[in-house]
């Protein structure tokens, strides 16, 4: 009697411990399951440092891109090229650097910072000045009257200003008259305001919305020595980084480049 005991109390306790174990491992099954399962609703961030002269294309090429990505969350972050390849030197979290030059970017692929780069449009410098004067170039500034630059170290557009006026010997004529600013933005701010009488800005920053702006007159094309070209590159691993430099090599990137005044 007592056998039958200790069997039906051992029987039962194999019972509850099968019970347990199966349990364990459904709970166990049943979390792997759970954390392998995609998360379809979750966004993809992808962090952009643009150069200034992007601000408005930028958008409309994220427009673009979005009708393929729609889960691309894309945050912009502008400013002066140098500027911003300064802050990807120093760890800033960014994806893609787009830049109004190609000196920029090179160096980050020097340092293994930016990879899949990819020259992505070209630009043209202008003069423009107060659209009440009838100034026809930087001679004709006169007294206190300021001359406009982008910060000939981090702004491309500043660069390319100084590489003009030293080539044609303008540059200690008015050496005194300059004010410097933090992008072509900014420059063209100043001369709208009248805080400069002249300036020199990329020829797509006299549009916005596509349309022309009236506040600046558009005195003369700068000519250069060599053409002024954009070039961009992935500066992380992520799968969207590397999607976005594909798609600044499409036919829709490069036709939305050209409606805002790039060379694409």
């Amino acid at each position: 009697m007592k056998r039958k005991h200790i069997l039906a109390l051992i029987i039962a306790v194999c019972l509850v411990l099968a019970g347990c174990s199966n349990s364990s491992n459904s709970n166990k099954d049943g979390d792997k399951k759970e954390s392998s399962s995609p998360d379809s609703g979750k966004k993809q961030e992808l962090q952009i440092s643009a150069a200034a002269s992007l601000t408005d294309v930028s958008k409309a090429l994220e427009k673009e891109f979005k009708k393929d990505h729609k889960d691309a969350n894309i945050k912009f972050n502008y400013g002066g090229s140098g500027a911003l390849r300064q802050q990807i030197e120093t760890g800033a979290p960014v994806d893609v650097f787009m830049s109004a030059n190609t000196k920029d970017v090179d160096a980050l692929k020097d340092k293994k910072k930016a990879h899949d780069t990819y020259n992505y449009a070209k630009n043209k410098l202008v003069l423009v000045g107060d659209k009440d004067k009838n100034y026809q170039s930087v001679k004709d500034l006169k007294g206190n009257d300021k001359l406009a630059l982008g910060e000939v170290k981090t702004v491309p557009a500043g660069k390319y200003a100084k590489q003009y006026l030293d080539d044609n010997k303008l540059y200690d004529s008015v050496k005194d008259k300059i004010i410097y600013a933090k992008d072509v933005k900014q420059v063209l701010n100043y001369v709208e305001k009248g805080n400069a009488q002249e300036g020199f800005v990329y020829k797509t920053d006299l549009y916005n919305q596509k349309k022309k702006t009236d506040k600046v007159k558009e005195i003369k094309q700068v000519q250069l020595s060599k053409p002024i070209v954009y070039e961009a590159g992935a500066t992380s691993d992520k799968k969207l980084a590397k999607e976005w430099m594909k798609f600044l090599k499409s036919d829709k990137a490069k036709k939305i480049l050209k409606e805002y005044q790039f060379s694409a």
